[in-house]
């Protein structure tokens, strides 16, 4: 018994080593230091966390958007704390596609699940989706999706809100779609998901 707890000593401090420097995620300039661990110091990721749905019944649509917190994630060069979610997209009625099920899917690589990122924006002129009446420094979010038909993928920007009866909710724009990176001549050319700004109630 004794060994066993020398090992773990031995050990603890050895895995907090390889997790240095830690950086707060809202002051990672992109440099991407090997073993550094980009970590949510103030956990501003956390409100993000959870199910939200746009539905539109005049046209039978609507958009699935589940989002989950991982912590220590290591990508091969360093550990990050990020979101990860999936998607289900109906549109007329029709389901094109749908993702969560791959929730239940505990991959070692999260770059494998249909949505992932942490970047944390506080400027309220950021390029992809300029905000007007943001208040100063307010916390938007963007990820990366990926559109599971054609393998396309874009950036996914979040901005959290309150509607008029105290409902949270959060408003996205996915924009800067790519190019199919993939050979499949199988796969849908066009950009399923919808690509305007949507509103999204917490549920």
């Amino acid at each position: 018994m004794k060994k066993i707890i020398l090992i773990i000593a031995l050990s603890f401090p050895s895995f907090i080593f390889c997790q240095t420097p830690i950086i707060d995620l809202l002051d990672d300039d992109g440099s991407a230091i090997p073993n550094a661990y980009y970590k949510d110091v103030n956990n501003l990721l956390d409100p993000f966390v959870g199910t939200y749905i746009y539905s539109d019944i005049t046209t039978n649509t609507s958009f699935k958007v589940v989002l989950v917190k991982k912590t220590l994630q290591f990508n091969g060069r360093y550990y990050e704390d990020v979101i990860i979610g999936e998607y289900q997209y109906i549109e007329n009625g029709v389901e094109k596609v749908s993702t969560i099920d791959e929730l239940n899917q505990n991959y070692s690589n999260y770059n494998k699940y249909n949505i992932v990122g942490n970047i944390l924006i506080n400027n309220n002129n950021f390029r992809y989706w300029r905000c007007f009446d943001c208040i100063s420094n307010e916390i938007r979010l963007m990820l990366t999706i990926n559109d599971d038909l054609s393998q396309r993928f874009a950036y996914l920007i979040l901005r959290r809100a309150t509607d008029l009866a105290g409902q949270e909710i959060i408003k996205i724009k996915i924009v800067n779609i790519s190019r199919s990176f993939s050979d499949n001549p199988n796969l849908s050319l066009d950009f399923v998901l919808p690509f305007t700004e949507l509103t999204l109630i917490k549920q």
